[in-house]
């Protein structure tokens, strides 16, 4: 009870500027048993106020508030119930009745006395009290002694007299009184000589105190100085933490510097992963190596060896052409130049292919001209088989040329169809011509038989 009415005073009545005499820990009467305290408190300005306050324990937590309070002018009566035998039932008559049950008797007892001692001091007798032991208000001092620390007692008669410049003398007080007057047996019929007594002894003490003072002063200075040692302790090792919280500052700062500069190399090898990633996109799918780029611009058309290196450049160039781009890749420098150069091996191997196609158009036509006359005498056309296998040799050719230059290649089967028709036509010209001739001379040979045989 001792803490909890500490706890109060320092919570709820000190910032108030109120002092807690007396506390009881209560409940009303006839009601589920929910505690609060009723308190007995007076200003410490004046004019004094005195109140009785009801504190409760809120249900949140471990702390208490002020929930009412009463003016002890406004109580009209105090009832205890019953003055022969304990009861810890009690009534207190403001506005209306407020019945109550302390936890202990003691208790109650205990704030009952000190609401009847600040109405004998402050509101002169004017609460009524009823059912309360004569007893009791006559040994108050006495009652309140009895009480043992730990439990809830009055606190009236130290805290309230310390209002005033009256204090009451205890019976410790009163007993060494009454044995210094024994001594002194003149005390009573000779005050002045008594006082002077009294002062005499008062000086001899204070010579006492001063010598222990003087005597003391040499551990005094002592004192002072292991202070001043102390002080000096302690700047010189304010100093040192002073370093020491500078150096590791400064620690920190080379750290955040540190841990700046990974992250820098980090997110720098990152960067030079994702160029490397995209260096070695274009370098797989757009590079064209040195054969074949010798093949595009100067390879045998002739030899079946030629073709087949100007088959696989042709279709390397084709493939490093439609590669699907990447974002942002059509804009670096490199990237277009290559592209211009594939552009420009396209359009040289496109112009190389043509005029190599047109002139094995016009020989194959000049060599089946000539291969015309073998065949007069036997008087059926030449085959072309011949012609047909040499030109399959292109068809891959044809068929990239038609892929990437469309224009050359329809002009190409043009003139394809041009010379193969001139050859046809010429070809069955000299067919009927022959057959003409052969006719011709059979006829001949029959006329003549026959004019033999007439003349015969």
């Amino acid at each position: 009870m001792t803490a909890i009415k500490h706890a109060l005073q320092r919570d709820i009545f000190t910032p108030n500027d109120e002092r807690l005499l007396s506390i009881v820990n209560v409940c009303k009467a006839g009601k589920k048993k929910k505690n609060c305290f009723l308190c007995a408190t007076v200003t410490t300005e004046r004019p004094v106020q005195v109140r009785v306050v009801k504190v409760k324990k809120s249900d949140k937590g471990d702390f208490y508030k002020r929930q009412m309070a009463w003016e002890l002018r406004d109580l009209a009566e105090v009832d205890a119930k019953d003055a022969s035998k304990e009861n810890p039932e009690f009534d207190l008559h403001f506005e209306k009745v407020y019945r109550w049950v302390a936890s202990s008797t003691t208790e109650k007892n205990s704030f009952i006395s000190c609401i009847w001692k600040l109405n004998q001091r402050y509101l002169r007798k004017k609460v009524e009290f009823v059912n309360v032991s004569s007893q009791l208000l006559e040994e108050l001092p006495k009652a309140e002694e009895s009480v043992p620390s730990g439990e809830s007692q009055s606190v009236a008669g130290g805290d309230e007299d310390a209002l005033d410049d009256y204090q009451e003398l205890n019976a410790r007080e009163e007993q060494d009184i009454e044995g210094m007057m024994e001594v002194c047996d003149y005390a009573i019929s000779n005050a002045e000589a008594f006082a002077e007594k009294l002062s005499r002894e008062l000086q001899v003490l204070d010579g006492a105190n001063i010598q222990s003072i003087m005597a003391s002063e040499k551990q005094v200075n002592i004192l002072m100085q292991l202070l001043d040692e102390a002080l000096s302790e302690v700047d010189t090792i304010e100093g040192k933490l002073s370093s020491y919280e500078e150096m590791l500052q400064s620690v920190k700062e080379q750290m955040d510097q540190i841990s700046q500069s990974n992250r820098l190399i980090q997110i720098s090898n990152t960067n030079n992963g994702k160029l490397l990633d995209e260096i070695q996109f274009l370098v797989n799918y757009m590079d064209l190596s040195k054969g074949h780029i010798r093949a595009l611009q100067d390879g045998d058309l002739s030899s079946p060896k030629g073709i087949e290196a100007c088959i696989n450049a042709s279709e390397a160039l084709l493939q490093c052409m439609n590669v699907a781009l990447r974002p942002g890749h059509d804009k670096l420098m490199a990237v277009k130049q290559q592209q211009h150069l594939f552009a420009e091996l396209r359009d040289t191997f496109a112009r190389r292919l043509t005029n190599h196609l047109n002139n094995v158009f016009v020989h194959q036509g000049h060599d089946q001209s000539s291969t015309l006359s073998q065949h007069t005498a036997e008087l059926t056309l030449p085959k072309h088989s011949p012609l047909h296998r040499d030109l399959l040799r292109y068809a891959k050719l044809m068929e990239w040329l038609k892929n990437t230059q469309r224009e050359k290649y329809e002009g190409l089967s043009r003139t394809y169809v041009d010379y193969m028709t001139r050859l046809y036509e010429r070809e069955i010209k000299d067919f009927f011509e022959v057959a003409k001739i052969k006719m011709a001379g059979t006829t001949k040979e029959g006329k003549g038989n026959n004019m033999s045989v007439c003349y015969l």
